[in-house]
């Protein structure tokens, strides 16, 4: 129906216009509704853009004439058709605008975009992070501001690549951290693994980098979903999302606070391509395992301990807020 009605619209607003109804068609009926098997579906796809086109010129009544569609007998006719058409459409295709909820049109601010921009404001005021080495791509820092207050790290270079097969990196914890309140300085001490101490180094103003007197710069949470995370369902604890290899990441799940008490998941990632959301996996995690039915009389059950959290890092997204995963029960934890 609609191929064919371009072929009698010959003024181009009109043929656009008609184009619109037939994409509000489209978006409310089935696809095969435009591939007519037999004279029944053409007249009842007919009587459907009738319909459609009867409601959006204000028609109350069956006593009103819709708009045909059937080729001109004149000229007359022909720019009635094309007046009505128009104006049917238009009116039509601003209703699309309401219909579909994944146009620009539909985006209106909320309480879930209102905390996506104080939750982006809040991280770029926050040291706290994971930070990145260059000079030891296998490793990593945590800054985290310390619960009894002042500031600690947790401090790794991962395993040298001269190191023997099977060697375990060194973690070190607890690593105090001189910070000024209002000052850019840090003061570092790597003397826990025979290195200097005293060392100052410059935090960046957007809080992004930290470069040492060497020119070595550490950079915050490198990769998009890195950082410290929290938890309302305990206040005093907090999680360490981190990439360990490739698509898979380890995430450091303290309730308490105290690092006595961490315990590690692994998980992994979906495609980064699809930020500003991505699925996150956690295995491990629950505690509680779910079965799946199995498939077939000699296949095994599957049963398995993982939750999947939605990762977001747009602050327009009205479902899931800036810096945040979101988890089937909707606990949301919170990059800091």
């Amino acid at each position: 129906l609609c191929p064919r009605g371009r072929t009698y619209l010959r003024s181009t607003m009109a043929a656009s216009s008609l184009l619109a109804a037939c994409a509000v068609l489209a978006f409310l009926t089935p696809s095969t509704a435009f591939v007519p098997s037999s004279r029944g579906s053409q007249h009842a796809m007919a009587a459907s853009a009738k319909s459609l086109l009867f409601a959006s010129s204000g028609a109350a009544d069956d006593t009103a004439k819709p708009v045909s569609l059937s080729p001109p007998s004149s000229q007359a006719s022909r720019r009635e058709i094309l007046s009505k058409a128009a104006s049917s459409a238009l009116g039509l295709s601003s209703a699309l605008v309401v219909l579909g909820p994944d146009s620009a049109g539909a985006f209106q601010p909320g309480p879930v975009t209102a905390q996506s921009a104080a939750n982006k404001a809040a991280y770029e005021k926050s040291y706290q992070g994971v930070w990145a080495d260059p000079n030891h791509p296998d490793g990593y820092r945590v800054i985290m501001a310390s619960k009894t207050g002042g500031t600690t790290m947790t401090f790794s270079d991962g395993v040298a690549k001269d190191a023997p097969e099977g060697t375990e990196a060194k973690t070190y914890s607890g690593i105090p951290i001189g910070m000024k309140e209002g000052s850019s300085e840090l003061t570092f001490d790597f003397s826990f693994k025979g290195g200097p101490k005293g060392v100052t180094a410059t935090l960046s103003d957007d809080r992004q980098s930290i470069t040492f007197p060497d020119g070595n710069t550490w950079t915050k949470n490198a990769n998009k979903y890195d950082g410290i995370y929290k938890d309302p369902k305990y206040p005093n604890g907090y999680r360490v999302v981190r990439k360990l290899k490739s698509m898979n990441t380890i995430t450091e799940v303290n309730d308490t606070g105290n690092p006595k008490d961490s315990r590690f998941v692994l998980g992994k990632h979906g495609s980064l391509f699809s930020i500003p959301t991505a699925p996150f996996t956690f295995y491990d995690y629950t505690g509680v395992q779910t079965c799946t039915e199995r498939a077939c009389k000699t296949c095994e059950t599957v049963c398995k301990d993982e939750i999947v959290g939605q990762f977001s890092l747009q602050e327009s997204n009205t479902v899931f807020m800036y810096g945040t995963i979101t988890f089937p029960d909707k606990t949301v934890w919170t990059r800091i």
